[in-house]
């Protein structure tokens, strides 16, 4: 490994952002999950704060790209997020600076969901809805600065194999090399439940930002050489080694070739509606937004409690498709309904009364509503880490004013297509680092090679 001269000087002496973030994460958690006995965070927390890419129409919405870096899904997500970042954002914090590190840090998350949205036309349209939360995508990306700073660096790992510790001691190049494969390999492969394009976009922002963030490096004799001759040569940092970076390069140019395909056919995402309610009950009136997909039948609900429960209802009971062909020509009908709305994933069954005008779409779903519901809340607790449901107290909602709009046709084009186009130019960017700039940027620990071995 080479000498770097000045490589010892830190620009603090602590990192202090790195603790904060993670007490940050840490009492955000805390606040989102008491409700559920810190086993997972709940819904209400998942629906304000967490970013939706369909919700970028209104700017609004866009303090999600923020909120959602805080919110975390369990406790093992939090956990594991928290120990990766005590682990890599410590040394990078202390090599760039607060300033620097806390720019790395937030530009990599928002990298993370620029890349989550542009890649929709892979992982499918539904993800435009599927909201995204954790610090998972700001963390990627110190991992690509760690990989690009520190490469040789020796890294003891323990893996449980049915709780059997499997230990071992690897180089930072390597397990970083492996982790972001398999997050570009599972990417392609669409599992569900993570997004791993948010991943890969934070790794790639950290690859491109560490080489315009990282201080100018002076390679220099060391001065107590120019006093005393030693019979060493000291050398030159080597970077990434070849296969390391032939590989990282080419991993690099298949998410290009996603970025790339999303840019052509972004606008094929389709069938994703935001809804839009206002909900009023006496004097009090709630307005708020939620998403409906008709595909999956999949929503987002809206955070506020009057709107919330008008659209659940008007989803649960059905009434949001139209029950015949005849009814989807953008003619207003009168709508009445009463009967059973059915709670998904449980046995909670609510008796509903649905009354007023409405129109349907040439698609059968409804774009607008105008009338009023009788209904009964819903009461959910969380016990022993198992949420139980329980029917509750009667309420009307006296006038609902609903409307929706298929807003995926246009995301396409305003939101995916712009947003991959900006997933290319950074991908773009991050091979021109890894390719030629890598010498410029790592941080290589004292050593020498000597010159002759007289003892030998």
């Amino acid at each position: 490994m080479g000498y770097t001269w000045g490589s010892s000087f830190r620009k603090t002496k602590h990192p202090i952002a790195t603790y904060v973030i993670i007490a940050a994460n840490a009492i955000i958690y805390l606040l989102s999950s008491y409700q559920n006995t810190f086993t997972q965070v709940t819904s209400d927390w998942v629906d304000t704060f967490s970013y939706v890419p369909v919700l970028m129409y209104n700017p609004l919405q866009w303090y999600r790209i923020i909120t959602s870096m805080f919110i975390h899904g369990d406790i093992f997500h939090i956990f594991f997020n928290m120990m990766f970042l005590f682990w890599f954002g410590r040394e990078l914090e202390l090599m760039l600076g607060v300033k620097k590190y806390l720019i790395l840090y937030f530009i990599s998350g928002l990298s993370a969901t620029i890349f989550h949205t542009a890649f929709a036309p892979i992982t499918g349209s539904i993800s435009l809805i599927v909201p995204a939360l954790g610090a998972s995508g700001a963390i990627s990306g110190l991992l690509g600065a760690f990989l690009l700073t520190y490469p040789k660096r020796r890294l003891s790992l323990c893996l449980f194999y049915f709780f059997i510790p499997l230990c071992f001691t690897t180089t930072a190049a390597l397990f970083l090399l492996f982790w972001f494969a398999t997050q570009v390999i599972y990417g392609y492969l669409r599992f569900g439940g993570i997004a791993f394009f948010a991943h890969v976009g934070g790794f790639v922002a950290g690859l491109s930002m560490i080489y315009m963030l990282k201080r100018k490096r002076l390679y220099e004799t060391p001065p107590w050489q120019l006093i005393i001759p030693a019979p060493f040569e000291w050398s030159k940092p080597t970077g990434l080694g070849t296969s390391t970076k032939l590989i990282l390069s080419l991993l690099l140019i298949a998410v290009l070739g996603g970025a790339i395909y999303s840019i052509l056919i972004a606008t094929n995402a389709s069938s994703i509606y935001i809804v839009n309610v206002k909900a009023c009950s006496a004097e009090l009136c709630d307005i708020d937004e939620g998403v409906y997909t008709p595909i999956s039948d999949e929503t987002i609900t809206p955070s506020r409690n009057l709107s919330r429960i008008a659209f659940n209802r008007i989803v649960w009971s059905n009434v949001i498709k139209a029950p015949s062909s005849t009814y989807c020509n953008n003619d207003l009908i009168e709508i009445s309904w009463r009967g059973i709305a059915r709670m998904p994933n449980t046995n909670i069954k609510i008796p509903t009364t649905i009354q007023g005008i409405g129109k349907y779409d040439d698609r059968c779903i409804l774009i607008e509503f105008s009338g009023s519901i009788d209904t009964y809340v819903v009461n959910i607790y969380n016990i022993l880490g198992t949420s139980v449901a329980e029917l509750g107290d009667r309420v009307k909602i006296d006038q609902i004013e609903l409307k929706s709009h298929d807003a995926a046709g246009d995301a396409g084009r305003i939101i995916v297509r712009p947003m991959a186009l900006i997933s290319s130019a950074l991908t773009l960017s991050s091979i021109f680092v890894v390719t030629f700039k890598d010498r410029d940027i790592v941080e290589e620990e004292f050593f020498y090679i000597p010159r002759y071995t007289p003892w030998i």
